[in-house]
């Protein structure tokens, strides 16, 4: 049963860091020479806050799914860039609607749209682990704690239909950022895990038109998705998870609907992420992911 909810825009939690950065996201918008700006890119016919990274430097990755116990289920995400990447406008989703944000979205069943609470940073290398049970029930899980518990609280549920949890056959796993006014999200980094069911995968965006929070009442469209990202041959079981095993290689640089206007939705998991599944490893990822 597809359930609606009421979505709590611009909420947060409590604890994190302070002195969270100005939000990244903004609308495609005109820039001087007529060009559109593609989805979460700042518009270009301002001046750049050099402080900042930019979209194109900015690409974090997901690196390692569990889809269960349910004591040990968790997505690990990196940060494979230069700089420090403010977490306060990234949200972590498994939700095919998870586009929709801006105006409202629909959950199934146990899905969820989550927010990173304010303050919340990740390093030039560092590695993040995000549970999905609570802190406590991790760490008798792995002997680790996680970075984030969506069941202890410390992400911000911003759209969840009862607990949120991962299918143990499968779904998508999505991160993206969002101003929390812009009528578009930018993808980040997603993957079908194990073998969704079409209830659990990706939904087409493409040419989507959203009109979000902003001031205007014209609506953005979303550009086209390749949609050309399989799901794996089979779904890792309990006790095991998959893992990143390269960078993104072989997928659309451009006239996507990620951050930099690359097409999240071309890349080539098969060569990406492992297929033969071992034990978890929280926090930690292979040395050439990471400079």
């Amino acid at each position: 049963m597809r359930l609606s909810l009421i979505l709590l825009f611009g909420a947060c939690a409590t604890g994190g860091r302070p002195d969270a950065i100005p939000d990244s996201g903004s609308n495609p918008t005109p820039t001087p020479d007529g060009m559109v700006a593609p989805p979460g890119t700042p518009d270009s016919s301002q001046p750049a806050d050099a402080s900042q990274p930019q979209p194109s430097e900015a690409s974090l990755m997901i690196t390692e799914v569990a889809l269960a116990p349910a004591g040990g289920e968790l997505v690990e995400i990196a940060n494979p860039t230069s700089q420090t990447i403010d977490l306060a406008s990234y949200y972590l989703s498994d939700s095919g609607n998870y586009f929709r944000l801006p105006a409202g979205a629909t959950v199934d069943s146990s899905d969820f749209i989550v927010k990173f609470p304010a303050g919340a940073t990740l390093a030039p290398g560092a590695v993040i682990s995000v549970a999905f049970d609570t802190a406590a029930n991790f760490q008798t899980t792995y002997g680790s704690a996680p970075t984030f518990s969506i069941a202890s609280g410390t992400m911000t549920a911003v759209a969840a239909s009862g607990t949120p949890t991962l299918t143990n056959a499968g779904e998508l796993v999505v991160l993206f950022q969002w101003d929390g006014q812009a009528d578009l999200v930018g993808d980040v980094d997603l993957l079908l895990v194990g073998v969704p069911s079409a209830a659990n995968g990706l939904v087409d965006k493409s040419a989507v038109a959203i009109d979000g929070p902003d001031a205007d009442t014209t609506a953005s469209v979303y550009g086209a998705d390749a949609r050309t990202i399989a799901p794996q041959a089979a779904a890792p079981g309990a006790g095991v998870s998959t893992k990143r095993v390269a960078r993104e290689s072989a997928f659309q640089s451009n006239g996507g609907n990620g951050l930099a206007g690359e097409d999240e939705t071309s890349e080539n998991t098969s060569m990406t992420f492992d297929s033969a599944f071992t034990a978890p490893t929280p926090g930690g990822v292979p040395s050439g992911l990471l400079p």
